[in-house]
């Protein structure tokens, strides 16, 4: 069979794919695992246009909430030209019998336990409605992505890539948190899964790749496992980036390690500035070292901070916004991203607001609203407050001044020359996409009141 697996994004609309496009490991993962005697191809429209009028047997469409849309009309068109359509991800996990309506098949759960029976099935005509992992992956069974299948870009777009060779590696999965707004615990579950050490090293020794991004939702949760990943990798000279916790920063000794094993950034969900948010959230509850004293020790190793902020929680009121400013200025955050809390399906936070009946439009994500939409009535400040203090904010943040400002918040002499790319592309790309955000659509906002 032809196999197509595809990644959609959508130019016209800001997403969840900005503001850098990364590579995706899934898809290459899927690959690895096809049985042999097939022919796979790659499209990630982040990187390539699709051509729908490829001759092609079976499509497999990974599925982001807020890219909904985009992946149906994809899996519309190529069922009009006859091929077999599966879809999974996130979304279809949550939402199956509404992506059933545009697929014939629907994979539940992580996909690389259930990929090869799928298509042995389609290929002998055998093929079920729905495909169910019973259970997690082990991270000690995953074969080698096949990078060679991936796409090189050749769609510009409008956001730019920042490396062209970066290689996505995954030491870890699940999340022991419970945070009410994330979409990932349905798919991943809560209990954090390693993946030998030994493997991860052969993989990133077998990359031509100089810079690696760990995709981990929550890079080393566990210690002393990754005091071994970070002593193994010292002598590859390596570049990499990763997702972790401020907890991070409590291990003075992890630190360092990171820093010679040669992480130049992290991106740290520091969620909200409003105190009585941080204490709802367990990975808050259990630190044990502030946010300020954080970024001294993220600073003090060379490691830039990419903060991640949300903005919309029930404790949260026009406050929080001046709040956020004064921290990310006088503790120097490296880039920062800004988002509107946004209630995605699945999780506790849109059953409440559900229940609440706070939600403007429940199935939001089927009218086309992209992140950063204010899609609910918030608690301590009306929609428009919302809004304009989510504007003003990102205004001040992406401030030329503000940028060069926030530069010399790590000594300049402690950036490498890779860390000196990263800060002035992320902020320069953040910054050009908070100027199309302001083209955004805001249905529930009256224009009257708002002030950009």
């Amino acid at each position: 069979m032809k196999i197509k697996l595809i990644a959609p994004n959508d130019e016209n609309m800001i997403s969840s794919t900005e503001t850098f496009r990364w590579r995706r490991l899934n898809l290459p993962l899927l690959a690895a695992l096809t049985p042999p005697g097939h022919e796979v191809r790659i499209v990630d429209e982040a990187f390539v246009h699709d051509d729908p009028n490829e001759e092609v047997d079976l499509v497999g469409i990974t599925v982001m909430t807020d890219l909904a849309l985009r992946a149906y009309d994809i899996a519309d068109d190529y069922r009009r030209f006859g091929a077999k359509v599966v879809v999974g991800g996130i979304h279809p996990t949550v939402l199956p019998g509404e992506a059933l309506r545009h697929a014939d098949s629907v994979v539940i759960g992580e996909g690389e336990l259930v990929w090869p029976q799928l298509v042995s099935d389609i290929a002998s005509g055998q093929m079920e409605k729905v495909y169910r992992a019973n259970k997690f992956t082990s991270l000690k069974e995953l074969p080698r992505p096949r990078w060679d299948l991936y796409p090189k870009p050749t769609n510009k777009g409008n956001t730019p890539t920042l490396f062209k060779d970066e290689t996505l590696v995954e030491t870890s999965r699940g999340c022991p948190y419970d945070c009410e707004f994330c979409s990932i615990r349905p798919m991943m579950g809560n209990q954090y899964r390693i993946r030998d050490i030994q493997d991860v090293m052969a993989e990133i020794e077998s990359i031509e790749s100089s810079f690696v991004i760990f995709v981990d939702d929550s890079l080393a949760l566990h210690p002393s496992t990754a005091r071994k990943l970070f002593i193994e990798m010292m002598p590859l000279r390596r570049r990499w980036i990763g997702e972790g916790t401020v907890s991070l920063a409590e291990d003075l000794e992890l630190l360092k390690l990171m820093r010679r094993s040669g992480c130049v950034g992290l991106l740290i969900g520091f969620e909200s500035m409003q105190k009585e948010v941080q204490n709802g959230l367990k990975k808050m509850k259990i630190l044990k070292i502030d946010f300020r004293e954080a970024m001294r020790r993220f600073h003090g190793e060379g490691i830039s901070v990419l903060g991640a902020f949300i903005f919309g929680f029930d404790y949260e009121d026009r406050d929080v916004f001046e709040k956020t400013m004064e921290f990310i200025t006088k503790y120097r955050i490296d880039c920062v991203q800004l988002r509107i809390l946004t209630p995605y399906p699945g999780t506790p936070l849109h059953a409440r607001l559900l229940k609440e009946g706070r939600l403007f439009v429940p199935d939001w994500w089927l009218h086309g609203y992209p992140i950063d939409t204010v899609l609910f009535q918030p608690k301590n400040m009306s929609p428009e407050e919302l809004l304009n203090g989510f504007v003003r904010l990102n205004k001040e943040v992406f401030s030329l001044g503000s940028i060069i400002r926030r530069f010399f918040g790590m000594s300049p002499w402690k950036r490498t020359g890779i860390g000196l790319t990263m800060y002035g592309g992320f902020n320069l790309a953040t910054r050009n996409r908070y100027s199309r955000y302001l083209a955004n659509p805001q249905p529930f906002i009256m224009r009257s009141k708002r002030r950009d």
